[in-house]
């Protein structure tokens, strides 16, 4: 989260741009979070992957959701034993 690719974060364009790509990531974050609430309760099963995109965005843009998000999930290992099982791609299950 904190990472500068390539030297970028070191200059003044670098840090506005950082800052500009974090705004838009978070406000779309919330405007997909927005969208998923009303898409949950649906028949059409489109809420939950739309809501762990926009929570997945979040975490990556705004410090504070991340460590929301990852404070939840050591509170609820079962939910972060699901997670790490989507994100595992070479495992053996």
């Amino acid at each position: 989260m904190d990472d500068q690719p390539n030297g970028w974060g070191k200059s003044g364009v670098g840090q506005i741009v950082q800052a500009v790509l974090r705004a838009i990531g978070l406000v779309l974050g919330l405007f997909l979070l927005a969208i998923a609430i009303p898409l949950f309760f649906l028949p059409i099963p489109l809420g939950l992957p739309l809501g762990i995109l926009a929570l997945i965005l979040l975490a990556a843009t705004s410090k504070t959701a991340h460590r929301a998000i990852t404070g939840f999930l050591r509170r609820h290992p079962r939910v972060w034993e699901k997670v790490k099982h989507l994100f595992d791609r070479g495992g053996s299950d």
